[in-house]
């Protein structure tokens, strides 16, 4: 597998400049507007690309009364909460504009094989998977089968899980892979960022290596400290050829509406303009060979912090972002000796879909389930057990 491939016009790998990644997820907040001017500050900033997330409240979750408890958004109900942080599907195209009228790249994370479909309606150059759903095989393939590259954060796996996702993505075609270590803690501690991970994910899987980064405060319980140029500088001298960061325009305004239960679901790990336009400046100079310096002992002290060991284990802080991972749920009326047809969104056939949040069966299992029969009734908003599948035929 090649480590140096294009995303368009770009080289990523090799001797080429980092690419660097401006994420718009929810920090809209429903404003269209806001989306607009998040994409000119991460070209005034310098990124070379922005990315929007691909989901309707019910394509990335059902209306299963569920919470991500042990998160940042605990208090919230998934379904709500993923009905306020959407991006509109029908902004894509106009982003999109947006971005590469400032020469950008816009691309995004689907997170169901019918915001796949859309995406390749859209012609984006490249995907990407997002840490949650890097457990998601039966999405990786369908991405995988769009032919175009893929970028991957491995947030929350353990070895085998990352080796899994990787091996799921070549075995269906990707041939164009940049995985970017990831620490899926909202905000995530600079302790464990363990950013010795990249020259191994490097070498332990011939792709091009990167970082999809969450850090932001020193005191990340507090919220107090932001150093939000840390981690990716870092990360670019131990060799990351991609740097992944979310981008906000204003934190103080993104929290009070978070508090109210209104929007600003991203603020404790987003970048305001300013700050990501010091981190590429401080990037570029790096990659420069320039002799780039911190200027305060808290910088010094985060910088130190972030170098941790090679870790392919989930932090302490990441095990409760584990429980907003999909999984397997019965989503449609099952009676006892029917067969269990996947899905694969909503509005298509089937009665078992791979959806947010975890607590039911792997989603590597999706193909053994497929056509076995239900051992009862089983209604929708019930994980998906092995109790409930008669493994010994399949129909």
């Amino acid at each position: 597998m090649s480590k140096v491939f294009r995303i368009g016009d770009r080289q990523i790998g090799g001797s080429a400049p980092c690419y660097v990644i401006a994420e718009v997820s929810c920090n809209h907040d429903g404003d269209f507007d806001e989306a607009c001017r998040i994409i000119d500050a991460a070209a005034d900033a310098g990124a070379d690309a922005v990315k929007l997330q691909t989901y309707k409240a019910e394509t990335i979750t059902r209306n299963f009364k569920r919470r991500p408890t042990g998160t940042i958004w605990e208090d919230m109900d998934l379904f709500a909460l993923y009905q306020k942080a959407q991006t509109p599907w029908e902004w894509h195209a106009r982003l999109a504009e947006r971005a590469a009228g400032h020469g950008m790249h816009m691309f995004s994370s689907p997170f169901d094989e019918t915001a796949v479909d859309f995406l390749e309606e859209q012609n984006v150059p490249v995907y990407k998977v997002a840490s949650f759903e890097a457990v998601d095989t039966k999405l990786m393939e369908r991405i995988a089968a769009t032919g175009k590259p893929v970028i991957l954060s491995n947030g929350m796996t353990d070895y085998l899980e990352m080796e899994e996702a990787i091996r799921t993505l070549r075995n269906a075609g990707v041939r164009d892979l940049a995985v970017l270590h990831c620490n899926s803690g909202y905000p995530a501690a600079f302790r464990e960022a363990n950013l010795k991970t990249i020259p191994a994910i490097e070498a332990m899987f011939g792709v091009v290596p990167g970082v999809s980064d969450h850090t932001m405060f020193l005191h990340e319980d507090k919220y107090e400290t932001p150093l939000a140029h840390i981690t990716p500088v870092e990360a670019v001298r131990f060799g990351a050829k991609v740097v992944e960061v979310h981008l906000m325009l204003d934190r103080a305004k993104a929290r009070a509406l978070m508090e109210k239960g209104e929007g600003g679901f991203d603020w404790p790990f987003s970048r305001e303009p300013q700050e990501l336009k010091k981190m590429i400046s401080m990037i570029r100079a790096v990659e420069a060979g320039q002799d780039v310096a911190y200027e305060s002992e808290d910088e010094k002290k985060a910088a130190r912090l972030t170098h941790g060991k090679v870790c392919f284990q989930p932090t302490e802080k990441e095990m409760a972002s584990r429980n907003v991972r999909p999984c397997l749920w019965v989503v449609e009326p099952i009676k006892a000796g029917e067969a269990f047809k996947f899905t694969g969104g909503p509005g298509k056939p089937g009665n078992f879909d791979s959806i947010r949040p975890a607590g039911g069966l792997h989603i590597r299992f999706t193909d053994f389930i497929e056509g076995r029969a239900a051992t009862r009734d089983l209604d929708p908003g019930e994980p998906l057990e092995w109790d409930m599948v008669n493994i010994e035929e399949k129909q």
